[in-house]
């Protein structure tokens, strides 16, 4: 309804603020000036100045999950399924400014990276890969391993060629293709000959 629009509205003012300086630079009064309400009006809806951000990086997230699982969704085969998720993931990933701002802007995420909801995110997604595995051990594509495992480990590997990137790889090399054979090696049945 009318309160769900102007929260939302809040939130989209918010991003574009966030985008352009920051999280720390952003203010509830110049937020209630970008949305012509009352500062009143935004505690209304949001408890403080994090709580909007917590919201934000949620809705956020949740409308990533849905970009990159909607574009692979008519996909049978569990291979060609998990290879494009990776793939996808990575290009909305790059293409993402305000989720990849958020989670490179250290000190903000290390806030939220203990909260509930950020588990429920990954939960989420792990939850996700891992059927798609468990599709491909019933079709015999992929060996018998444990699903929520290796999809704990290939959500993991994601983050470290992503966001959570620590090694002296070039910032400019797309290692997606090496991800993808490497996450499929580990996994694939090996063809009897």
């Amino acid at each position: 309804g009318k309160l769900n629009l102007i929260k939302n509205m809040i939130m989209d003012k918010a991003q574009h603020r966030i985008e352009r300086f920051g999280f720390k630079k952003t203010t509830m009064d110049e937020l209630s000036r970008d949305c012509g309400i009352s500062k009143k009006t935004i505690y209304l809806h949001f408890k403080d100045k994090e709580d909007l951000l917590k919201s934000l990086i949620l809705r956020e997230s949740q409308a990533f999950l849905q970009r990159v699982f909607a574009e692979v969704q008519t996909i049978a085969d569990p291979l060609e399924k998990l290879t494009a998720l990776i793939n996808v993931a990575v290009q909305n990933f790059n293409q993402d400014n305000f989720i990849t701002g958020i989670l490179k802007e250290d000190e903000i995420f290390a806030a939220f990276v203990k909260r509930k909801y950020h588990a429920i995110i990954d939960q989420e997604i792990i939850a996700k890969i891992a059927q798609i595995i468990k599709d491909g051990k019933t079709r015999g594509v992929f060996r018998e391993v444990n699903e929520t495992v290796v999809a704990y480990a290939g959500f993991r590997l994601f983050q470290a060629f992503t966001y959570a990137k620590t090694g002296p790889l070039e910032p400019e090399v797309d290692y997606t293709p090496e991800l993808v054979d490497f996450l499929v090696q580990a996994i694939i049945k090996p063809q009897s000959r």
